[in-house]
């Protein structure tokens, strides 16, 4: 499994996720990340930025998975993702320090499908709504 987090990327061979009460082992990748909105503020006669102020903060998340894992939670939920509605994911991993990371995603599902090519081990990427990420929580 490989781990995106804030565009700096983790070797996921120890990593678990969890959802929904259970352990995801067919998650392949998940990548989340946080933007927050930055301006430049101007005064009259001055061409140069004189201060910064900060705007909103956006989440942002995808999540790849076996399609077995895909099938079972659509079989859980009645055949349609989209209408799970927003649930934590928890991703713990260690980091390049050997540090424990924990980082819980408040989200739900924004897309479902399928992938089906020669290859073999079928998996899709999920987009994530993702409402709230709190990173290093205990």
């Amino acid at each position: 499994m490989k781990i995106r987090r804030d565009g700096k990327a983790y070797d996921g061979g120890d990593a678990t996720i969890t959802a929904l009460g259970q352990v995801w082992e067919e998650v392949t990748a998940i990548e989340y990340g946080t933007t927050q909105e930055h301006q430049k503020n101007h005064t009259i006669g001055n061409r140069k930025a004189t201060s910064w102020s900060m705007g909103k903060i956006d989440h942002t998340g995808s999540i790849t998975m076996m399609m077995n894992q895909a099938v079972a939670l659509e079989g859980a939920c009645g055949g349609d993702l989209l209408s799970i509605k927003p649930f934590p994911i928890n991703v713990t991993f260690v980091d390049g320090y050997n540090k424990v990371v924990n980082d819980t995603i408040l989200a739900k599902f924004q897309s479902q499908g399928r992938e089906v090519n020669t290859e073999m081990g079928l998996n899709k990427q999920y987009e994530l709504f993702v409402l709230e990420v709190e990173y290093n929580n205990v």
